[in-house]
């Protein structure tokens, strides 16, 4: 982590040497990647201003204020935050499947569909934006939606400084500066968090770094340089609980974490550069990044077979990749034409090493090999302003996807398991917009897309050796209609949605510590959403998101399961009271409710219903250079025992994952600007 502060601070000091604090700061600098389709259906950006305060320690505090999103704390930070959109990466039992996620535009999920949010530092997030629905399938493979986090760009020369503290060991820090020229800005946001955790062997560590440099010419062409990094030096891993374990204590241990001593360890680095010009008639951006993902874990079992996978996972991962695009404004008649065309390139190399769990040390060699996903993908887009109240969007996309794996651990009793597999896909999605009233619009939208299995999904088959070729890709078919209402600080949406799959990947079976997987024959999802946010005056508001969703296998052994993982019912609310504008003291209460959640596709055994409430009080002072804000997050109110995630189609039925108690955070941050 020291070379990392040390990488932030030199950008920070190299600024200072240059800054020159009377000179007049005229240029707007922006932040994110501009929406290539701008007000389209299925889009919903929920401003940092309604997220409660708190410790931010997962991103479940972001997104589960967004409609769709169903946003899973496993307070359990060796795997990450489980996150489904619409029932899309409902079979995750760790990451993030089936949903494409980017931070300012950059790409955080890899070419097979693989992602996770541990790596963001989310305190340097501005705001969140979410893509459901049909239109989402011009992202390509696995983008059953789209999650967006923006970061904010540097618009003042400031530091400041951050100190949370809170029940079960929590201590954070953060130090953040912003420097700004005219045409150049440089930030740079550096973050440690320590947690004993709320049961035993349940300890995180989480180090962030956040730099980014803007620039901007003359001509307006803008040039944006990141470097992000995460540094988890330890993870601890306290196992999933059977349902009768659960009940007689939910906080108690797996015997199986401390035997094995489960724990995971991490460093990520992600570097990206963008150049657009986002104004004008003719409008372009091309974009370079590159990734460097070190992990250990050790996993609740030996994994000492032959042909068992291992019980310590020792993965090196490079993801890099580009894109460019080009769109251009025109005009028909009386109306307006925006075409865009463009093309993305990206590429996974995996080194992935397994060893026997003997108790917690590191074993005999179980698994070597490398494995690599290559992704070409080719799109046009079009919104097209037919008359002055009705839009038509469309686009297709055509998706290029090559898995390869090479095996280097062939003994007796362990086979080749080298092989290779290729996906070429289409998607496509068309949507109309009506403004039949000043204040009303309602819509239409069909789309068509694919889920590939991940590198890790297709690794093995049964009873055969090689990758998993029987595995086809999930066929996607999304048909939504909503509408939409926008008057003097009132903005309502609803949705009705219909998702048909067909070839869904769902687990087989687990041998040996090996996970297999299959297609199923067909799943339905069926919903209606709704999300509001109303505020009539400075002194409060209110912010409200209700999700309904029937999710169901719908052909096959498990005709009318619920596909496990997903809750019917989905709601939150949250309300801001500011009692005393001049007092700068506000208050925040959040509520939030989800039904009954299926632990497997044969829905043996469910996490009961849960609902919450938090209360928060926040205080921001100012005076002259200086401002100050500390806060105070009462979680969890009533104490509610609740399971916070389930582990999908565990065969050992250790599913649940306890969500914490009652806790308090407090948090306090001084800045100071020039």
């Amino acid at each position: 982590m020291l070379r990392y502060a040390l990488t932030g601070i030199v950008l920070a000091g190299t600024g200072g040497t240059v800054a020159n604090a009377a000179e007049s700061l005229e240029t707007l600098l922006v932040v994110g990647e501009p929406p290539v389709l701008k007000n389209v259906p299925g889009e919903y950006l929920l401003d940092r201003d309604w997220i409660p305060p708190s410790s931010l320690k997962d991103s479940a505090s972001l997104l589960e204020h967004l409609p769709g999103v169903q946003a899973d704390s496993r307070s359990n930070y060796a795997q990450d935050t489980r996150i489904t959109l619409r029932g899309f990466g409902a079979r995750s039992a760790f990451g993030v499947r089936g949903i494409d996620l980017r931070v300012d535009g950059v790409p955080v999920s890899t070419p097979d569909g693989q992602g996770q949010l541990s790596s963001v530092m989310l305190d340097a997030v501005s705001n969140v934006q979410v893509l459901r629905g049909p239109l989402a399938a011009l992202y390509g493979n696995a983008s059953g939606g789209v999650i967006l986090l923006q970061t904010e760009a540097p618009q003042e020369n400031s530091l400041g400084l951050g100190l949370v503290t809170g029940s079960d060991g929590l201590a954070k820090q953060q130090v953040d500066a912003q420097w700004r020229q005219q045409k150049l800005g440089v930030k740079v946001s550096a973050s440690a968090m320590e947690l004993d955790g709320m049961r035993a062997h349940s300890a995180a560590e989480r180090q962030h770094l956040h730099t980014a440099v803007h620039y901007r010419a003359d001509n307006q062409v803008e040039t944006i340089f990141r470097f992000d990094a995460s540094r988890d030096p330890r993870l601890d891993d306290p196992l999933g609980l059977t349902p009768e374990e659960w009940d007689r204590d939910p906080y108690q241990i797996n015997a199986m974490a401390e035997r094995f001593d489960t724990h995971k360890t991490i460093e990520h680095q992600q570097t990206s550069l963008t150049v657009r010009q986002a104004t004008g008639a003719r409008r372009w951006q091309a974009s370079v990044w590159h990734s460097d993902r070190e992990m250990t874990q050790l996993l609740g079992f030996a994994g000492d077979a032959i042909t068992s996978a291992g019980g310590i996972v020792d993965l090196q991962r490079e993801v890099l990749g580009a894109s460019g695009r080009f769109s251009r404004d025109d005009t028909l008649g009386s109306t307006t034409l925006t075409t865009t065309f463009g093309a993305e390139w990206s590429q996974m190399d995996d080194r992935r090493r397994g060893y026997v769990n003997a108790q917690g040390q590191q074993g005999d060699l179980r698994r070597n090999e490398s494995g690599q996903v290559d992704s070409a993908d080719g799109y046009g887009l079009l919104q097209w302003q037919v008359l002055d109240t009705v839009m038509l969007t469309g686009g297709f996309r055509y998706s290029d996807i090559d898995f390869k794996v090479d095996d280097y651990f062939i003994v007796p009793g362990n086979p080749d398991d080298s092989g290779a597999m290729a996906f070429r896909e289409w998607s496509s999605a068309l949507a109309a917009q009506w403004q039949w009233h000043p204040n009303w619009q309602s819509y239409l939208s069909y789309g068509a897309g694919f889920e590939t299995p991940t590198l890790t999904e297709a690794a093995y088959r049964a009873d055969a050796t090689g990758l998993n070729t029987d595995l086809k890709a999930s066929d996607i078919r999304q048909q939504e209609g909503g509408l939409r209402y926008e008057r003097d600080g009132l903005h309502l949406s609803a949705a009705i949605f219909n998702i048909e799959t067909t070839d869904d990947i769902v687990v087989d079976r687990s041998v040996d510590g090996r996970t297999l997987y299959r297609n199923a024959a067909a799943t339905r999802r069926d919903g209606v959403e709704f999300a509001g946010q109303w505020t009539p005056s400075a002194y409060w508001g209110v912010s409200l998101t209700m999700n309904w969703l029937d999710a169901q296998f719908d052909a096959g052994e498990w005709r009318g399961k619920q596909l496990p993982g997903v809750a019917r019912q989905n709601h939150s609310a949250s309300l801001i009271v500011r009692p005393w504008l001049d007092s700068g003291v506000s208050v925040n209460v959040m509520l939030r409710h989800r039904s009954r959640v299926a632990v497997d596709d044969a829905n043996s055994d469910f996490a009961p219903t849960a609902t919450t409430a938090d209360v928060a009080l926040a205080w921001d002072h100012a005076r002259g250079p200086w401002q100050f804000r500390s806060w105070v997050n009462l979680a969890n109110l009533s104490d509610e025992v609740y399971v916070g995630s389930v582990i999908v189609n565990q065969s050992n039925r250790r599913a649940f994952e306890s969500a914490a108690g009652r806790s308090v955070s407090a948090g306090v941050n001084l800045g100071y600007r020039w």
